[in-house]
């Protein structure tokens, strides 16, 4: 993985964590897609935007253990 994407991801992943879910989003495109696998895919910024406004009441709590970037 490059450095810039593991930096992308890491600056995104702390702004999430931190309830700065504007701050996540601005690290996506608009026609994003965010899956939850075996669930469901939210498509688009605004969907994604609306979900964390209804599910994210405190800021999410994760670790991460290995970054993965193809890109």
């Amino acid at each position: 993985m490059s450095e810039n994407n593991k930096a992308v991801l890491e600056a995104a992943n702390a702004a999430n964590a931190a309830g700065n879910y504007e701050g996540f989003l601005s690290f996506r495109t608009d026609d994003t897609q965010w899956t939850f696998v075996g669930d469901k895919t939210l498509n688009g910024k605004e969907a994604v935007r609306q979900y964390m406004a209804e599910t994210y009441i405190e800021p999410p709590k994760f670790t991460v253990t290995n970054l993965i970037a193809n890109r």
